[in-house]
Parts: structure tokens; C-alpha cells; sequence
């Protein structure tokens, strides 16, 4: 799969083209994608999808917006799909464009698209002044075959992005992962931390959220945890461990079956269950033995070899 943020360059190849943010890549995005990757097959086209990235400039929408993944995991996850090349320019190249050059221009010149997807809700063109009724005269007049996909819902309502970090804040993960379609992961180096895991003989690794990245629900998890290609178990806290009064918010973790040095290398930790609230204890021995029950729970709710 190709990613490229070059919005200039003429492509060669018509192509289906999936509009929309994707953040996440969950179960609605991927109907929308999945209907350009479908649609370019049967027509013969390259599959393109469209985004931008989110570093920097933003539409006024998704200014407060935090993150459901990095850009490295949502292209794995469309390279997996069948994306052929996903356009992700920086929105400040194409955010004072007309709807009408946003159209001709960006989509049928450069990024030559015969087919468009996107979902009921897509805007497009300088301060979104258009929407999906103005995209479809559009298409019809340029001869392009538009698939306005409708949403997808889970348990009567919408799967949206702000749905899934609703349900993440509020320690929902299992609702969360359901509406993603995956576990939610969170994909960081391994830092040093203070290493009082040690001293309660449970080591932990220690990784930071990525700043604008969604921070779950404080508390305990029941965890997997990717390293070198294999999958173990873990226990995550997330939080400020006020036990240990450290005030600064990491994700940490420990692994069960494992031994070895995990620091620099980027570790994936995907959240399965939420365990409970982080709490503050009376003592370190008050904690260690909390954690142990921490752990046998964990080896009950997740098999060995997970």
C-alpha cells in the first residue's frame, strides 16, 4: 500500500476513492471503505482513500477531538483491507478550497476518482459549507458513480468515533472494542519509569499516551500485549498510581510468562476488560497483594497464549 500526502501530483490510475477521517477505522469506516475497495474491483479501478493528517490543522469540528489510534496503526489497518494508497495531506493544503474545486480539482484531476464512497454525514469544501446533496449533482453531472454508504449501528444506535471514546472514558472497553471491530490498543515505547513494580515483585513496563491521543477510564485492566510478534497477558493501570503519589499519567504494565528487557522497544497494549477504579492503598504490601488478585484474575479471563 502507498501513503502519500501529494495532492498535486496527477495519479494514473482511475480509482474508487473512500472519503472521510476514519479515526479508528471502526466498523461504520469500514463500510465506506470497503465499499470503494469493492467497487474498484469490480470496475477495474485502484482504491484510494482520502483523509488527512490530524497533526496540525483541523476542521473546527474536530479541533477538541482526541485519538483513537496513530497513523501507523489506522495504515495497517487499511493495508489489511486492500487500500491501495491512502492520500492523507496536511488539511491546511486543501482547507480553503471551494466545494466545486475540492471536486473537479483534488478528486477527478488529481486523485482521478470514477467512483466516491463516503458516509450521510460527509462535508466537504471551505468551512464544509457542502454536504452529501451537493456531492451527489456533483457526481451525476461529471458522470461519477457516488455510494453514500448509511450508518452502521450496533445495539440500535451509531457506531461513531465519539460513541467509542465515550464508552472508553467510561471504561466500557468491551463495548468500545466491539464498535472498532478491534481491541482499542495503545502502541508506545517502553520508558523507564520508577521501578517500584520491582519492589512489590510484579515488574511493570511503562509506556505515555501520545499527546491527543483518547485516554481510557483510570483504573486496572485485563490486557494483551503484543512483543516481537507474539501475544501475552497483562494487568494495565491507567493512571496517576496515587499510592505511589507519582501524579503524572502512564499506562503500566504487567506481563505474565515474561522475562526480559522491553525498554525503547514500541510495545501494543489492546485493553480487553475493565478489573476496577484505580484506587489509592494504605501501603505498598496493601497494593501488592491487590495486584496479585489482579492477576488471577486476569489468568481467568484470559486464556494462556492469548
Amino acid at each position: 500500500m502507498i501513503r502519500s500526502q501529494d495532492i498535486t501530483q496527477q495519479r494514473q490510475q482511475e480509482a474508487a476513492v473512500a472519503l472521510g477521517f476514519f479515526d479508528g477505522v471502526h466498523l461504520g469506516h469500514r463500510a465506506v471503505i470497503g465499499a470503494a475497495i469493492e467497487e474498484g474491483r469490480k470496475r477495474g479501478l485502484a482504491s484510494r482513500v482520502f483523509t488527512f493528517d490530524p497533526a496540525g490543522d483541523k476542521p473546527a469540528s474536530k479541533n477538541a477531538l482526541t485519538l483513537l489510534q496513530t497513523e501507523e496503526q489506522k495504515d495497517r489497518v487499511l493495508e489489511a483491507m486492500g487500500a491501495d494508497e491512502v492520500v492523507c495531506p496536511p488539511f491546511s493544503s486543501f482547507k480553503n478550497l471551494s466545494p466545486e474545486d475540492f471536486f473537479h480539482h483534488l478528486l477527478m484531476d488529481t486523485l482521478r476518482a470514477r467512483v466516491l464512497t463516503c458516509g450521510e454525514n460527509y462535508r466537504f469544501g471551505h468551512f464544509a459549507a457542502a454536504g452529501v446533496d451537493q456531492l451527489r449533482e456533483m457526481c451525476c453531472q461529471a458522470g461519477v458513480q457516488l455510494v453514500v454508504v448509511p450508518p452502521v449501528t450496533l445495539d440500535g444506535e451509531m457506531i461513531s468515533s465519539t460513541r467509542i471514546r465515550q464508552a472508553l472514558r467510561d471504561g466500557d472497553v468491551e463495548l468500545a472494542n466491539r464498535m472498532l471491530g478491534a481491541p482499542f490498543t495503545l502502541e508506545a515505547p517502553v520508558v523507564h519509569g520508577k521501578q517500584w513494580g520491582r519492589t512489590v515483585s510484579c515488574p511493570t513496563i511503562n509506556q505515555l499516551f501520545p499527546e491527543g491521543f483518547t485516554v481510557p477510564r483510570y483504573g486496572v485492566y485485563a490486557a494483551e500485549v503484543m512483543v516481537d510478534g507474539r501475544r501475552y497477558r497483562g494487568v494495565t493501570n491507567i493512571g496517576v498510581k496515587p499510592t505511589m503519589q507519582d501524579n503524572y499519567l502512564t499506562c503500566e504494565t504487567y506481563l505474565l510468562d515474561f522475562s526480559g528487557d522491553l525498554y525503547e522497544k514500541t510495545v501494543g497494549v489492546s485493553l480487553i476488560h475493565f478489573l476496577r477504579p484505580e484506587t489509592r492503598f494504605s501501603s505498598a504490601a496493601e497494593l501488592s497483594e491487590q495486584i496479585h488478585r489482579d492477576i488471577r484474575q486476569v489468568e481467568q479471563a484470559l486464556p494462556a497464549g492469548c
